[in-house]
């Protein structure tokens, strides 16, 4: 039995560690799924801790004194990249399950130290990969996998918006890793991995920089993968497309379209029919923290493996290589990651643990 099904009729507690943007999404999510139960909140902020004080929920401004004070099951770790990694051994040692916001780390060293330490407590370590909790990317998946398409031949992604970012902690390096590469790439590199299968190769073209920031604000990226599909990703902070589209698939039979306001299919010489409403930030979190619950609960698969946790940390370094060298790079992994990689939950060494 889990210790989320021991405790009180299988509540899961979670705390929330970062109350920014992405901390007040997991906030409003988390207390929406049944079965869930948000008990504290840490974050170094009077500002940000307010509202939550406000509404009843137990806030801190230091991490440490929250597991000290609160009985909990599980942490959503939604504060800056660079703290990532730290946070989610110290939770992990804690033995508390965690669901990470992306990046998942900076390095993919440092990814695999929070897979190892997942490993070594036999806790749950996910990233919070939300586009996988939209139904419309299922719909896309099974469409692909079916060859409803045919042959898939390329794809683009595009998650370019004019934003001003001089005022956020993104377009800080020490405290995000990087620009919108590290930013939106992550989310599109995991809806390729998603579709297709793991990034073998990245090519970086860096766009001319239209804000003052110490980091890059728009680049396109062109991505090979392991099943020979090659498309590309278009990533900006700087301007918009005009386009409704996030993901355009082409195959040898028709082409799918995922939009913000709808999503669609063409095959062969029939007309456009729609396969999806419009996107749904709070109901993708929603899901996804629906299915982090279950997934510690009943010890069903997570929605994501640590493989590709740590292979779209992998392939964010090897585009950022490709600035550096000009040339397309191949996604790396240290030398350890196929043993750290077997067994991810630990099941092994939480035996020997109990042994």
């Amino acid at each position: 039995m889990t210790h989320v099904q021991q405790n009180r009729g299988h509540i899961m507690r979670v705390g929330i560690i970062g109350l920014g943007r992405a901390g007040a999404v997991h906030l409003e999510a988390c207390r929406s799924v049944p079965g869930i139960e948000v008990i504290a909140l840490a974050d170094p902020s009077p500002a940000a801790r307010r509202s939550p004080l406000a509404a009843g929920i137990a806030t801190y401004a230091d991490l440490s004194r929250m597991l000290d004070s609160e009985r909990l099951d599980a942490v959503s770790i939604c504060a800056p990249p660079a703290d990532h990694a730290s946070l989610a051994v110290k939770c992990l040692d804690r033995g508390l399950d965690v669901l990470c916001e992306k990046p998942l780390a900076l390095t993919s060293g440092e990814a695999l130290d929070m897979v190892e330490a997942a490993r070594w407590s036999g806790r749950r370590l996910l990233v919070a990969s939300k586009f996988r909790h939209v139904p419309e990317l299922l719909v896309a998946r099974d469409m692909i996998r079916a060859g409803t398409l045919g042959e898939p031949v390329a794809f683009a992604v595009s998650f370019c918006s004019a934003v001003e970012m001089s005022g956020r902690w993104n377009a800080q390096r020490h405290r995000s890793g990087g620009g919108v590469i590290i930013d939106n790439g992550c989310h599109a590199l995991d809806i390729i991995y998603f579709l297709f299968g793991s990034v073998t190769r990245v090519h970086t073209t860096l766009l001319k920089s239209v804000q003052r920031l110490a980091v890059e604000d728009s680049a396109t990226l062109q991505v090979w993968t392991e099943n020979g599909v090659i498309g590309s990703a278009d990533l900006s902070w700087s301007f918009a497309t005009g386009r409704d589209t996030y993901l355009v698939v082409h195959g040898s039979r028709g082409t799918l379209e995922l939009g913000w306001h709808g999503s669609r299919v063409k095959v062969g010489g029939e007309s456009w029919r729609d396969v999806g409403g419009p996107y749904n930030k709070l109901e993708a979190h929603r899901r996804m923290h629906a299915c982090f619950m279950q997934s510690i609960a009943n010890g069903t698969p997570p929605w994501i493996e640590a493989a590709e946790c740590v292979g779209v940390v992998a392939a964010v370094e090897a585009a950022y290589r490709s600035l550096r060298t000009g040339a397309e790079e191949r996604v790396e992994l240290c030398d350890d990651a196929r043993t750290t990689m077997r067994d991810p939950y630990g099941t092994e060494h939480a035996e020997a643990l109990k042994g």
